[in-house]
C-alpha cells in the first residue's frame, strides 16, 4: 500500500523547558549521579545542545521520539535534548509493556541509551503530523501500557513546573532524588520543577527499602523526597523516617490517598526530625500537580490535599449523579490542563481541545479553602442493584489496620488484602469480610476476599486489575453463591426504586427524593415499597432507603412468632391516601365525562393532591435553587405528555390551540365560554406550581418555609382566598378552573402535607371549608366531594385495602395524568358510556406504560436530580 509523508507543521516558537533556560548560577549542580558525577546547569545546557544537534533537523519535519526513560544521565539528557530540538517526546517505561503504545504510535526516532549512538532514526521522513504545541506524550494516570496517551504542550510543562516550584518554595539550594519512575508524571514533575529554578536532581534507581538509597539521600544532601502512599507505607514499616536525615527539609506525597492517621504520624515524624510533609493532588491530565497542602497544615488537616497551585483554579460540580453532601466532581482550569487525549496517531495533529479538566474525582472545598477528596466518580460499583461507593469501604478497611483494594461486579464485592505481619491469612480474610459487609451494607455472603501481596504498578499505585485477578485465583473462604446477600430487603428496596426511577444503580444512603423521585414517580415507589416492607413511615421519601430496608427486619424481630408477609396483613395492604385519591379521582373524572355516572369534583380534588405532593417532593428542597430544579423536573414530566397529546389534537382535528400547547390556555383562550378549555386542570396545575415555587423564592418566605412549612402553606392558602372570591364575584364561565381561583386549593393540599398536629389539621380543613363550601354555588354535592377528598388527605395518611386491589390502584394513580389527557380523544369515538370509560382508562394506562421511562430519562437529561 502506498504511503504518504505528512507535510511538516511549523516549528513552535519556543521548545525550551525552563530547565534549559538561563539560571542565576549556571555553575550550580543540575544533575548528580549516585556515583557522584555532577553536571552543572551550564554543562547541562551544553550537553543537551550537543545531543539535540544529533537529532534530525526540525526544519525537515518534527519527529516523534520514543524515550524509554530511565533515571540515569543518558536517559535524562536524551529526553531534554528531544524537547530542546523541538521534537515530541513519547516517554514510556523501559519494559515490554509498551508494545501496544509503540504499535499504535510508531516512532520516527528511538533513544538507545548508548552514549555513542544515543538515537536511532527509524524513518527517513516524518511519519506523523504533529501539532506545533505538542511537546510530550505520557500514559494516563495509573497506566503504563495503555495506547491512550495524554498530550501535553510546552506551556503545560513550563507553567506547571514553575507552579509546583512556587507552591513548594523550591530554590536553587534544593536537591531532589529520583525516588519515583521518570515515566510517571509525578516523578517527571520532580525533574522539571527542580531544574526550572536552578536546583538539582540526584539520578539513582535504588528503592526506598535499600540502604543504598538512604546513603545517597544523606551523602548527597537531598532536601526533597517525593513519595506515593505505598512508598510512605514502606518507609514507615522499615522505620527509616524515624532516623535523622539532616539535609531533608520536605517530603512530598501524591499519587493516591494517604490515610489521615498516617498523615498525622508522618507529619509528627517530620516535626521531630526537622522536615515537613506536603500532601499533594494531581493528575497526568493536569500535567502533574493540581493542589498542594502547606506542611504547616498537615497535622491539623490530614484529610485535605491543599489549595490549587498558582495559576490553577478549580470548582466543584455538584450536579453530577454521584454528588452528595456538598461534594461533587473536581473541575480544574489553568495552563496545566492537557491539550487532550490521543487514542490514535492521527490525534497527534490536534490542537488543544480542553479549557477545563473534569477529573472524575469527587471532592469538596471547605470554608478554609482546602480541597478534600471523597472518592472517584468511577469508584462505584453496582452489586445486585445497589450502588456501592468503594472509597468509604477501603477507608473502613484502612481504619481497621488492613491494606486492601476493593472492586466489585454484579455478584458482589472483591477484596484483595495484604497479609498482616505474623497474622493468620484466614483470620485476616474473615475480619476483612466483616468490615466490608458492615461498611457496604451488603451481607458477608456478597463479599469475596483474597489475602496476598497487593499487585502494584511501577508508579507504586495499586494495580486494581491485578487485585481483581488475585481475588479470582486465590479467594479465601469465598461464598458458594455470592449473590445470596444477607440483606435481601436492601436488595429488594434498591431494585424496586431503581425500576421506578429507571436507574441502573441505587444508593441506599440516599433518599427517594435525592435520587430523582418526585410526585409523578412516588405512586409506583410507594406501592412497591409498601408491598416489600409494610406501611411506610411519614416522610419516608426523605429517609435514606437503607432505613426502609430495615423496616421489615425490625418488624419481624419485634414479632418473630408471626411471620406475616411484608405489608402484613393476611390479604390486606396499606396504600397512601394520596395514591388512592388519584386512582379514584381519575376514574370518576373519566366516567363522568363519558356520562357513565355523574360524580363531579374529581379534578379539583386532584389539585389538592397535587399541592400535597408538591410540598412533599419538589418544594421540600432546602434552597430556592433546589426547589426550582425539582419543580422544573416535575413540570417536564407534566408538559411532555401534555404537549404530545395537544400536538396530536391540533394536527388531526383542530381540537387544541397554541394556548393549550403553552399550557396556559387560561391566559390566552376564552375563559368565559371555555373554548378549548378541556385541559384546564393541567393549566391550573402548572400555574399553581410556578406561583407557589416563586413565592417560596422570596428570601424571608424561604427562611420561614424551612422553619415552618405549614405556616407558609396555610398563609398562602388564606391569601389565595382573596382572588378566589373576587374573580368569581366578577364573572362566570369556566373561571373555577383557572389559577387565580384554584390556588387556594393547591395551597391547602400543601398545608395538609405539613399539618403535623391535630390543631393544624383542623385549621387546614377550616380554610378548605371557607374556600370550598360555596365554590360551586349550584352544586353542593360537588363541593362536598372536593371537601371529602381534602379531609381524607389531611386526616388519614394511609388506607387499608384488599391486597388484590393494590396493583390496580397503583396503576390508575400512576397513569392518572395520561388517562386525563387521552380521555377526550376517545370519548367522542366510542359509542357506549361504559365502553368509552374502559377504553379511555386502558389507553391512558398503556400510554403511561410506554412513555414513563422515556419521559423520566428526558427529565434526567434536561434537569438532573437535585443533590
Amino acid at each position: 500500500m502506498p504511503t504518504t509523508t505528512p507535510a511538516a507543521l511549523p516549528r513552535p516558537d519556543s521548545t525550551l523547558l525552563p530547565a534549559l533556560a538561563d539560571v542565576s548560577a549556571p555553575a550550580r549542580p543540575a544533575l548528580v549521579t549516585s556515583s557522584g558525577e555532577t553536571l552543572t546547569h551550564a554543562a547541562l545546557r551544553e550537553r543537551v545542545g550537543d545531543l539535540a544537534a544529533r537529532l534530525p533537523d526540525v526544519a525537515d519535519g518534527r519527529r516523534l521520539v520514543h524515550l524509554p526513560l530511565r533515571p540515569d544521565l543518558g536517559g535524562v539528557l536524551a529526553y531534554l535534548a528531544t524537547l530542546e530540538a523541538g521534537h515530541v517526546a513519547l516517554v514510556t517505561a523501559d519494559d515490554d509493556r509498551t508494545s501496544q503504545i509503540l504499535d499504535r504510535y510508531q516512532p520516527d526516532v528511538r533513544a538507545t541509551g548508548d552514549p555513542d549512538e544515543p538515537f536511532t532514526v527509524t524513518s527517513p521522513d516524518p511519519a506523523h503530523l504533529l501539532h506545533p504545541d505538542l511537546a510530550l506524550l505520557l500514559s494516563t494516570s495509573g497506566s503504563t501500557g495503555s495506547p491512550k496517551l495524554v498530550r501535553l504542550s510546552h506551556e503545560n510543562l513550563t507553567s506547571n513546573a514553575l507552579a509546583i516550584a512556587q507552591a513548594l518554595g523550591l530554590t536553587a539550594a534544593d536537591r531532589a532524588v529520583t525516588s519515583l519512575p521518570l515515566h510517571y508524571t509525578f516523578g517527571l514533575s520532580v525533574l522539571h520543577s527542580h531544574l526550572a529554578v536552578g536546583a538539582s536532581v540526584v539520578l539513582q534507581e535504588a528503592s526506598v527499602l535499600d540502604e543504598a538509597f538512604w546513603r545517597t539521600v544523606d551523602g548527597l544532601q537531598v532536601t526533597t523526597l517525593a513519595a506515593v502512599p505505598h512508598t510512605v507505607e514502606l518507609m514507615e514499616s522499615t522505620g527509616v523516617l524515624e532516623r535523622p536525615h539532616p539535609s531533608l527539609r520536605l517530603l512530598t506525597q501524591a499519587g493516591g490517598r494517604l490515610h489521615p492517621d498516617r498523615v498525622v504520624r508522618t507529619a509528627a515524624l517530620g516535626r521531630e526530625h526537622g522536615w515537613g510533609l506536603s500532601v499533594m493532588y494531581g493528575q497526568t491530565e493536569a500535567t502533574a500537580r493540581i493542589c498542594v497542602l502547606d506542611p504547616s497544615l498537615a497535622a491539623d488537616h490530614p484529610d485535605a490535599v491543599g489549595r490549587p497551585v498558582p495559576g490553577t483554579s478549580l470548582e466543584i460540580d455538584t450536579t453530577v449523579p454521584e454528588a452528595s453532601d456538598g461534594a461533587g466532581e473536581v473541575v480544574v482550569r489553568g495552563p496545566g490542563v492537557m491539550m487532550g487525549y490521543a487514542e490514535h496517531a492521527d490525534d497527534l495533529a490536534l490542537g488543544p481541545l480542553l479549557t477545563e479538566l473534569r477529573t472524575g474525582d469527587l471532592g469538596r472545598v471547605g470554608p478554609d479553602g482546602l480541597l478534600r477528596l471523597v472518592g472517584r466518580r468511577s469508584g462505584f460499583v453496582k452489586v445486585m442493584g445497589l450502588r456501592i461507593a468503594l472509597a468509604p469501604v477501603e477507608a473502613a478497611l484502612e481504619s481497621a489496620g488492613l491494606s486492601a483494594c476493593v472492586g466489585g461486579d454484579d455478584d458482589g464485592l472483591t477484596v484483595a488484602v495484604a497479609p498482616e505481619p505474623g497474622g493468620d491469612d484466614t483470620a485476616t480474610a474473615v475480619r476483612a469480610r466483616e468490615v466490608v459487609a458492615a461498611a457496604s451494607g451488603l451481607g458477608p455472603a456478597a463479599v469475596s476476599v483474597a489475602v496476598g501481596e497487593l499487585p502494584r504498578l511501577q508508579s507504586g499505585k495499586v494495580d486494581r486489575r491485578g487485585c481483581a485477578a488475585l481475588v479470582r485465583e486465590t479467594c479465601v473462604g469465598c461464598p458458594v453463591a455470592p449473590n445470596g446477600s444477607a440483606s435481601p430487603s436492601a436488595v429488594q428496596v434498591a431494585h424496586a426504586v431503581g425500576e421506578v426511577l429507571g436507574r441502573d444503580a441505587v444508593d441506599l444512603d440516599r433518599s427517594f427524593v435525592q435520587q430523582g423521585g418526585d410526585s409523578l414517580s412516588h405512586v409506583q415507589a410507594s406501592v412497591r415499597l409498601e408491598g416489600l416492607v409494610g406501611p411506610l413511615p411519614r416522610g419516608w421519601h426523605h429517609r435514606p432507603l437503607r432505613e426502609l430496608a430495615e423496616l421489615d427486619r425490625s418488624r419481624a424481630d419485634a414479632s418473630p412468632a408471626n411471620p406475616a408477609p411484608a405489608g402484613g396483613r393476611r390479604g390486606w395492604r396499606t396504600v397512601e391516601t394520596s395514591v388512592l385519591l388519584r386512582a379514584i379521582a381519575v376514574v370518576i373524572i373519566c366516567g363522568s365525562h363519558a356520562d357513565l355516572f355523574r360524580v363531579l369534583g374529581g379534578a379539583h380534588t386532584l389539585l389538592a393532591v397535587a399541592g400535597f405532593n408538591a410540598a412533599r417532593f419538589g418544594l421540600s428542597a432546602d434552597t430556592p435553587r433546589g426547589r426550582w430544579r425539582a419543580t422544573a423536573r416535575t413540570l417536564v414530566g407534566v408538559a411532555v405528555p401534555t404537549m404530545a397529546v395537544v400536538l396530536f389534537g391540533m394536527v388531526t382535528h383542530d381540537r387544541y390551540g397554541w394556548g393549550n400547547l403553552a399550557l396556559s390556555n387560561w391566559l390566552f383562550g376564552d375563559v368565559t365560554y371555555g373554548f378549548r378549555n378541556e385541559l384546564w386542570f393541567v393549566d391550573a396545575l402548572v400555574a399553581c406550581t410556578l406561583v407557589l415555587t416563586a413565592a417560596l423564592s422570596v428570601p424571608a418566605v424561604s427562611r420561614l418555609w424551612r422553619r415552618d412549612p405549614w405556616l407558609v402553606a396555610a398563609g398562602v392558602a388564606v391569601l389565595a382566598l382573596v382572588p378566589r372570591f373576587v374573580v368569581l364575584a366578577l364573572g362566570e364561565g369556566v373561571l373555577r378552573g383557572i389559577m387565580p381561583t384554584t390556588l387556594w386549593l393547591f395551597a391547602v393540599g400543601a398545608a395538609a402535607a405539613h399539618a403535623d398536629t391535630r390543631r393544624r389539621r383542623l385549621l387546614t380543613l377550616a380554610v378548605a371549608v371557607v374556600g370550598g363550601a360555596t365554590f360551586f354555588p349550584d352544586d353542593p354535592v360537588r363541593n362536598a366531594t372536593v371537601l371529602a377528598g381534602v379531609a381524607l388527605l389531611t386526616l388519614v395518611p394511609e388506607v387499608r385495602v384488599p391486597a388484590r386491589w393494590v396493583p390496580v390502584i397503583g396503576l390508575l394513580a400512576a397513569a392518572s395524568l395520561y388517562v386525563y389527557l387521552v380521555q377526550f380523544q376517545i370519548l367522542d369515538v366510542v359509542p357506549t358510556a361504559l365502553g368509552a370509560t374502559a377504553v379511555a382508562i386502558a389507553a391512558g394506562c398503556l400510554l403511561w406504560r410506554l412513555a414513563d421511562r422515556p419521559v423520566r430519562r428526558l427529565q434526567d437529561l434536561l434537569v438532573p436530580p437535585t443533590r
